[in-house]
């Protein structure tokens, strides 16, 4: 989905807690669109940390084995994750603080992780917890830039 004029975009995640959740996330470039997707584990990505740009997609989804929607020039903005915790679910008080003594209530929870300026490093040690033991799958969000359309090709010339 694309955001009118600087507007945050919003997508649907699915972080596995019974329905999507929305985020909103802020465009980084002046005229782009969301692409949200989910692979299927293992999955195949050709991405490389250009500084200031952060994460960009180097080759073609359509060229992978898993035949992703990404195209060369995607900015990875956010994907899915795993992190061993208190259950989002729990709320907090208590029972949350004693279950957190004795290490019950505590599992891997799915959540969205910001890829916008952070070192390909630091994403790629969240992206390897998206392991089969845990999940099936994995969901990216890219930002593409959305190319202007072409102008009008001018007449031909009169010959004299």
């Amino acid at each position: 989905p694309a955001a009118p004029g600087g507007e945050p975009f919003e997508c649907s995640v699915d972080l596995e807690t019974g329905e999507p959740v929305t985020v909103q996330i802020t465009p980084t470039m002046s005229d782009s669109e969301l692409v949200v997707a989910k692979y299927p584990l293992p999955f195949f990505i050709d991405i490389e940390n250009r500084a200031q740009l952060g994460a960009v997609v180097t080759k073609d989804g359509s060229e992978q084995q898993n035949k992703g929607v990404e195209r060369v020039g995607d900015r990875l903005r956010a994907f899915t994750y795993y992190e061993y915790g208190a259950k989002s679910s729990d709320g907090g008080g208590v029972l949350t603080m004693l279950n957190s003594f004795s290490g019950s209530g505590y599992s891997w929870n799915r959540q969205l992780f910001d890829a916008t300026f952070v070192s390909w490093e630091s994403s790629l040690e969240k992206l390897v917890t998206n392991e089969p033991r845990r999940t099936n799958s994995v969901t990216m969000v890219f930002e593409r830039p959305v190319a202007p359309a072409p102008a009008p090709a001018a007449p031909p010339a009169a010959a004299e």
